[in-house]
């Protein structure tokens, strides 16, 4: 399922693009320096995602907790094998259609000492199950009940028969911290994981530094200590690196590529991610109730072009949620193909002639190709008369909105393994019609019986199948316009060695990651 490689090519330009798409036919280096003893030397990395939650782990502040290698789940998923691996559990059993068992690895200690128990990961879970917003992957929807069954054994139980459990308990959000981290009015993360790496210290909403955990039940960290810089902006990680300030970068822009690839003590590759870039659509507000807007809107913008300028020929054009590598994806179905007087046609015949509609599109800034996107995407539109206006922001002033119903348009990236690790949980939030995070505002119960089949089905490939016919229904009902199957893009400095990065954004600091110069 994994692709890792070196980056060539240049990019068109965003101005080009543009004018064409107007006209409506688009068919210096730093030194990490040296050092006399290699295993003391620190390690410092620039991370995509800044935590603003107070590390409450229901939030994406639990991503960065298990990239910087302090926060373990009781499971986790080889994205490489598609399969889960244990982690701070060893076993797991279906006991009954509705109950699993999992055996905690011997041995684990807390940062601070205390023992991992069963006892301490029920406390851990019910914590997560009970705050006000749970995470998706583990909401009472889909959990009942959570209990230590003996030292060393918990019991999770669900409303319904779950043949994806496991899959639950490999995301991050569900990491286990000692119960000493929850004493206070808000988390204490300090000393509080389990992972190879212990937080030392922490600049609020700018860094954080760490060291080795020489306590690790397994493989100890290679580096003595790191740190991790929290950089929204793409363009100053890619500095970053460039400089030597960073060591390793990620989620770099497209447009950062051929710059760093000119600098020989750089090495910039890129990886297939189960990720895909779209235009969603507040289908429950005019005028996207009306199927015949959206899509014209789906058959307007222009797939290959944004796949060559945008992301400079990086990415691939997307044909609904899922790239054509991954099992679940449908069969014989290509992306959509620019048409746009059939899309004025549509447009006309849901009573909106040219200039009739003005419409917002939202992005966010983390993503550094949004704002180019966006101006694209704002100028295919004029070609079939409708306005668009553009407003950037951070994600956190912008998910409100998306949650809420309150926008018209607005671009997202969305891992469709993120919540669990199969597509069943991303179409549970995204789709279903109390997904917690159907932003799309969708609904159709036919829909949500399939998905529910889905989560119920023991037999991978049965599942895969309804997987399937689920994303092609988004694709032909432009529930959703699909622009780009996207990849991630990281650079390091030449003397780091044994770095991956992640597909599912969930490991960076590990303990074989090294320098070497």
């Amino acid at each position: 399922m994994r692709s890792i490689r070196p980056l060539h090519g240049a990019a068109l330009s965003l101005a080009a693009l543009l004018t064409v798409t107007a006209c409506g036919s688009f068919a210096s280096s730093g030194s990490s320096g040296g050092s006399a003893n290699i295993a003391d030397r620190s390690l410092t990395i620039a991370l995509q995602f800044t935590p603003k939650a107070g590390y409450a782990l229901e939030t994406d502040d639990a991503f960065v907790l298990s990239q910087v290698g302090c926060l373990e789940t009781l499971l986790k998923y080889d994205f490489d094998s598609g399969q889960l691996q244990p982690l701070l559990a060893t076993k797991w059993t279906q006991t009954s259609p509705t109950a699993w068992d999992f055996t905690l690895r011997e041995g684990v200690k807390f940062q601070d000492g205390t023992a991992l128990d069963a006892a301490g990961v029920a406390f851990a879970l019910n914590k997560l199950l009970k705050s006000a917003t749970p995470p998706r992957a583990f909401t009472p929807k889909v959990i009942s009940t959570v209990q230590a069954l003996n030292a060393t054994t918990v019991r999770i139980t669900t409303p319904t028969p779950s043949a994806l459990l496991p899959y639950r308990v490999a995301s991050v959000n569900t990491g286990i911290l000692s119960k000493a981290a929850y004493a206070g009015r808000s988390i204490d993360v300090v000393k509080h994981c389990t992972g190879p790496f212990t937080i030392t210290a922490q600049k609020p909403q700018q860094s954080m530094s760490l060291a080795r955990n020489d306590g690790y039940w397994g493989t100890k960290a290679t580096l003595a200590k790191a740190e991790a810089k929290f950089l929204p902006d793409g363009n100053a990680r890619a500095t970053q690196v460039r400089t030597g300030e960073s060591q390793v970068a990620l989620g770099l822009p497209a447009a950062s590529i051929q710059e760093l690839q000119g600098d020989k003590s750089i090495v910039v590759s890129d990886a297939n991610t189960p990720r895909t870039t779209g235009l969603y659509m507040n289908d429950a507000k005019a005028p996207f109730t009306d199927p015949d807007v959206r899509k014209a809107i789906q058959m307007t913008v222009d797939l290959d072009a944004i796949a060559k300028t945008i992301y400079s020929g990086t990415v691939t054009p997307a044909f609904g949620p899922f790239a054509s590598s991954e099992p679940w994806a449908p069969k014989g179905v290509q992306p959509s193909a620019k048409n746009v007087d059939a899309a004025k046609a549509l447009l006309q015949k849901a009573g909106y002639g040219p200039g009739k509609l003005s419409l917002s599109l939202r992005a966010y800034t983390e993503r550094p190709e949004f704002a180019d996107l966006a101006a694209v995407v704002q100028e295919q539109l004029k070609q079939i008369g409708i306005t668009v206006k553009v407003t950037m922001t951070d994600y956190a002033g912008l998910e409100p909105s998306l949650l809420n119903g309150s926008y018209d348009l607005a671009l997202l990236s969305r891992n469709h393994l993120t919540d669990i690790a199969d597509p069943a949980g991303f179409f549970e939030a995204d789709y279903t019609c109390k997904g917690t995070f159907n932003i799309s505002h969708y609904c159709d119960p036919a829909f949500d019986a399939k998905v529910a089949q889905a989560g119920a089905e023991k037999d991978p490939a049965a599942r895969y199948a309804i997987y399937a016919d689920l994303a092609k229904q988004l694709e032909e009902n432009a529930v959703t316009v699909y622009l780009v199957s996207d990849k991630t893009i990281a650079a390091r400095r030449s003397g780091v060695q044994n770095f991956v990065d992640d597909p599912l954004g969930r490991y960076a600091l590990t303990p074989q990651l090294s320098l070497t110069d």
